[in-house]
This record gives structure tokens, C-alpha cells and sequence, in this order.
């Protein structure tokens, strides 16, 4: 950061729609560097109606060459369930895990498991490439009920045997509604910030397309990494900033990089 910048997002009003017991951290930052940070969570994570697949791949978990992990929610409601079934701790440890992203391998690490593979860009697809021979290798992927088909596809085209598992679910809070919505952009924003499709296209479904993009004309745009952006894009929006490392920090250096001046 320049030398005499130490707000330099002073005064800028910034909508945060991660999830409620995600959005604190980044809320910090922000203030931090003078913003003003306001929360609107436009997704909840809840654990699943039905968790009968993941205990039974959980009970076979010795049998798995790698397990998956593309977020540290999946992280966190893999190991309740582990916990929840009181297998030992030491069934995880002797696995090869891949994480998708550093916040993903820090999840993991709180629990003394260390990553087996991270890769450099945060993309499903690096994952896939990443792993190298997967042919007849058993995976295990515990994920969001919405997550894209993408990463399973790739890893089945390289001969993965792959569990595709809903690990938790998201869904859209109680809270949001049009009217709320409609009332804090109205507050005037300067920049909203998306930290996964989901976000933006719950907004848009509370709102409808056009009237969140009308809302948006002149809102900047952040977005934690290029799949988020698109899903943006493609509700007719413009996207201001993507992060080039796709993390809550490199996100925050991005957008300082492009609002702070202004």
C-alpha cells in the first residue's frame, strides 16, 4: 500500500454478500482500510435433510484414494459428520486430501491435516490436471447441493471412479426479500462484492434481472475469481474487479488497487 494511504477506502460504502458466518472476517478488513462494511448474506448454508450417502462413504472412507474438498464448508460438515460417527481422527490424517484454495487447506489444518495437493490457480479444473493419473482411482467429493457438474465431469474423463456426495446445502435467508434488497441499495453503494455464484444469482432471483442490474448501474463490482464473474455477467452486469488470487485477501488487494484511488 502507498506510503500516506492507510484509509485508502475511505468513506466507501461496500454490500458484503457472503454467508452470515463468513462475512465477519472480511468485514474487518474492509473496515480496516476505511470502508464501510454492509453485511446482506444472500446465501445460508445448512446441513442436509438426508445424510445417509455421506455417513455410508464416511464408514468406507479407507477405501478412497483421494477425498476432495473445493470449500471450507465442506470441510466443516465432513468433519461434524466424522466426529458425529466417532470415527477417529486418524482415518482423515491417513487419506490424500486436495483443497481447492488456501481458506479451504487452513479448514483442514485446524483439525492437523495438511493438504496433500493445493493447487496454484483455485479453478475445479486445476484440481483435475493437478492429481495426475486418476485412472481407477476411487474419489470422494463432499460438496454444496448446487455445486457445478464440472469438476466430477473432469475427473470421470481421467478415469476417476468418482462419489459425487451433498455434503450441506445452501439456500436463501429468510431475511432476504425485495423489499430489503431494494432498500440498502437504495442507501447508496459504492461496490458490492460476490464471493461465489450463488450469491449473485440469488440476488437476482429475490429481485429479477433487470431490476437488479438497474439497481447495480452504478454500483462497482468485485468478484472473488473468474467463475463468479461470469455468473455475473451473464445477468447482463458488468464486473469492475476479479481478483487475480482467488482469496479473501487477494480479492481486498484488488479492489483496493481499483477503488482506492478513486
Amino acid at each position: 500500500m502507498p506510503a500516506g494511504r492507510a484509509k485508502p477506502l475511505l468513506g466507501k460504502r461496500v454490500l458484503i454478500t457472503r454467508p452470515l458466518e463468513q462475512a465477519a472476517a472480511l468485514s474487518k478488513r474492509l473496515r480496516d482500510l476505511g470502508a464501510i462494511p454492509v453485511e446482506l448474506p444472500a446465501i445460508q448454508i445448512v446441513p442436509v435433510k438426508n445424510a445417509d450417502e455421506l455417513d455410508s462413504a464416511i464408514r468406507s472412507l479407507s477405501d478412497y484414494d483421494w477425498v476432495i474438498f473445493t470449500s471450507a464448508s465442506g470441510v466443516r460438515f465432513f468433519l461434524e459428520h466424522l466426529a458425529g460417527m466417532r470415527v477417529r481422527d486418524e482415518t482423515l490424517k491417513e487419506l490424500k486430501v486436495a483443497a481447492i484454495g488456501p481458506a479451504t487447506a487452513a479448514a483442514l489444518e485446524k483439525v492437523g491435516k495438511k493438504a496433500d495437493y493445493v493447487p496454484n490457480e483455485y479453478l475445479s479444473e486445476k484440481i483435475a490436471v493437478g492429481l495426475g493419473d486418476m485412472r481407477g482411482r476411487r474419489v470422494l467429493l463432499p460438496r454444496a447441493d448446487i455445486a457445478s457438474e464440472k469438476l466430477p465431469a473432469l475427473l470421470r474423463d481421467r478415469g476417476a471412479l468418482v462419489d459425487d456426495i451433498i455434503a450441506y446445502r445452501t439456500m436463501i435467508p429468510r431475511h432476504l426479500t425485495p423489499e430489503s434488497l431494494k432498500s440498502i441499495l437504495a442507501e447508496g453503494m459504492d461496490l458490492i462484492i460476490f464471493t461465489s455464484p450463488s450469491t449473485v444469482r440469488n440476488l437476482a432471483r429475490i429481485m429479477g434481472h433487470g431490476a437488479l442490474a438497474g439497481f447495480m448501474r452504478d454500483i462497482k463490482v468485485a468478484c472473488i475469481g473468474p467463475v463468479t464473474a461470469d455468473a455475473v455477467e451473464e445477468l447482463g452486469i458488468g464486473v469492475d474487479v476479479i481478483a487475480k488470487t482467488h482469496t479473501i485477501d487477494g480479492l481486498v488487494e484488488a479492489i483496493v488497487d481499483e477503488i482506492g484511488a478513486v
